[in-house]
């Protein structure tokens, strides 16, 4: 049987949403996840490198209509007990549907995902048990990343990168370099002070930092997109018109090509839209919840 405990005594007392935290022991996953409000379950993916601080806002607006869940993934933030093996995306996507199950929760009536999240949301949709009725993503990371994203992380994307000894060299580095402001940065989204912080605090912790690292090498999207073509998934997708890391018109093409169905919408902005507008994304959230089919403009 899992084990529940209130606020892990692990996370920081200025985190967001921390009165909502709670740690969940499945099996081997020792998970941090916040939980709050009541009716439809609504599963809040983060992507590579973040944690469940990301969806903060979108998961205080959402909690007055639907029950909020929002982990930080196997390998990141506040979660322990991941091992590199184990961050794919099929193994972690049970992983999800394991802690629905402890949480006493039913399939969610939608998963939103961020970046890999969103990628993560769809892998969960293709499964057989505990699968979310229709999916949305924010900048899925459907595509490969452009080439100055592969010229910056490709060397540590190895097996001697994500060793232990090499995270916490990593980890140690991160701030003094200004590693962390540079990254956000070339998101294209102006994160303030506050935002910044959170991802200081994560990227000084080593067993974040092989976590995320591990995660984004062990991401198999051809698997996952040629098993998304052959079964049918209501998703819907927000794509950044300033997006530096997921080059828009490949995710498109992606899109087109392996889910024809989907319904695209671009807003303004950068990688992280759904923490610059957290009142637009919620809105869109609770749209699609209220409503059989998305509201509003849709491009493909």
């Amino acid at each position: 049987m899992p084990m529940t405990q209130p606020i892990p005594p692990r996370i920081p007392l200025d985190w967001p949403n921390r009165r909502h935290s709670r740690n969940v022991v499945v099996g081997t996953l020792d998970w941090h996840v916040q939980v709050a409000g009541a009716g439809p379950v609504v599963l809040l993916l983060h992507g590579s490198g973040a944690s469940a601080h990301s969806w903060a806002e979108v998961f205080t607006a959402l909690t007055g209509a639907a029950t909020v869940v929002a982990p930080d993934l196997p390998g990141h933030g506040f979660t322990r007990g991941a091992r590199l093996t184990e961050l794919t995306l099929p193994r972690i996507a049970a992983d999800l549907a394991a802690l629905l199950v402890a949480l006493g929760l039913d399939a969610p009536a939608l998963a939103v995902g961020h970046s890999s999240g969103a990628a993560l949301t769809l892998r969960m949709a293709l499964a057989s048990q505990h699968a979310p009725r229709r999916v949305l993503g924010f900048n899925p990371s459907l595509v490969a990343p452009p080439d100055i994203y592969t010229r910056v992380f490709g060397p540590l994307i190895t097996p001697l990168a994500t060793s232990s000894p090499v995270s916490a060299l990593l980890a140690m580095m991160a701030n003094r370099s200004g590693m962390i402001n540079g990254l956000l940065d070339s998101t294209g989204s102006n994160l303030n002070r506050e935002q910044r912080a959170r991802y200081a605090t994560l990227f000084a912790d080593a067993e974040h930092v092989r976590g995320a690292l591990g995660f984004m090498a062990a991401a198999d999207l051809p698997a996952l997109l040629n098993d998304a073509r052959r079964k049918a998934v209501l998703c819907s997708f927000v794509i950044g018109a300033q997006d530096a890391w997921i080059p828009g018109q490949p995710l498109r093409d992606v899109i087109a090509r392996h889910l024809p169905s989907a319904a695209i919408d671009t807003w303004d902005g950068g990688h992280l839209l759904h923490e610059i507008e957290p009142q637009r994304a919620a809105g869109l959230v609770m749209d699609m919840l209220n409503n059989d089919r998305p509201d509003g403009s849709t491009q493909k």
